[in-house]
Parts: structure tokens; sequence; C-alpha cells
């Protein structure tokens, strides 16, 4: 979370989106609330109350991170964390690039 809201203070929201989406089936509205307070996140966390958002993407693992082009498009899924902050800005920049 710290890189991606690096990267977003970086390129985010014009040329970059962050959208953060939480599986709230197995978290609660407050401790969610406190970690993104905690580490001053300032991009949209969406939730996935009914698990709906977790299905359609087929996520089998947390956290999974995916980059997707402005035409929608799935261009790479990344599993697991951390999730280096070059590696990010690598991801973001050549997606930005290639955008342009």
């Amino acid at each position: 979370m710290p890189a991606m809201q690096e990267i977003y203070q970086q390129y985010g929201p014009d040329d970059f989106v962050i959208l953060a989406v939480n599986n709230t089936q197995a978290d609660n509205l407050a401790d969610i609330q406190n970690f993104v307070d905690e580490r001053g996140l300032t991009f949209p966390i969406l939730l996935d109350n009914t698990g709906q958002v977790s299905a359609a993407y087929q996520v089998r693992s947390l956290p999974t991170s995916f980059f997707i082009d402005r035409e929608g498009i799935i261009r790479e899924v990344v599993i697991g964390s951390p999730m280096a902050e070059a590696l990010l800005r690598t991801r973001a920049e050549n997606l930005i690039s290639e955008e342009n």
C-alpha cells in the first residue's frame, strides 16, 4: 500500500488510476477505515460487499493486483505482496507510455 500511495501521488489520478478493492466479507468497515487512516491512503478503496468483484476477476489469493489499460484490457496480474515500488513504477510507466 505505501508503494501504491507513492505512485498515486506521482502519476494519478489523470495518468494512472489506482482503485483498491477490499473484500469486505473478510473485514469490517471500522478496521478498513483505521487501515486507510493510519497509512494516509488517498486513492479510492472500493468495497466488495458480496464477493461479486472477486468472483468476476477470479481472485483466488489476496492481494491480487490487476494492471488494466485505458481500453479496459487486463495487461498483467500480480499475485501476492508486498509489491515493490520499483515493480509498480515500471508497470505504471509502461502503461502510461503505451497509451500516449
